[in-house]
């Protein structure tokens, strides 16, 4: 298997170390700790081929339609409606 030098610093060095197993090598940890990227694309495809009742799909619609409405704030003529519908960071 080809190899790579990397520079860490010594606090990267540390924890690293102190995730250590016996006999386990710093790959080995990396492999171990750090998860691979999610494949989107993938994700997606094989979400796209699952079936959802009738039920659970009127229940997602549901909860898109509530998420999209503005907020109750901007709807009263609170902070936000003065604001021109945008709320104030926090």
């Amino acid at each position: 298997m080809a190899t790579k030098t990397i520079t860490i610093d010594i606090e990267a060095h540390e924890r690293l170390a102190q995730v250590r197993r016996e006999n386990e090598s710093f790959s080995q940890i990396i492999k171990r700790v750090v998860r691979p990227p999610l494949d989107v694309d993938g994700f997606l495809a094989r979400l796209g081929s699952l079936s959802m009742s009738p039920k659970a799909t009127a229940g997602v619609e549901e909860h898109l339609r509530r998420r999209h409405r503005p907020s109750r704030r901007a709807r009263r003529g609170g902070v936000g409606a003065a604001l021109g519908g945008v709320a104030p960071i926090a």
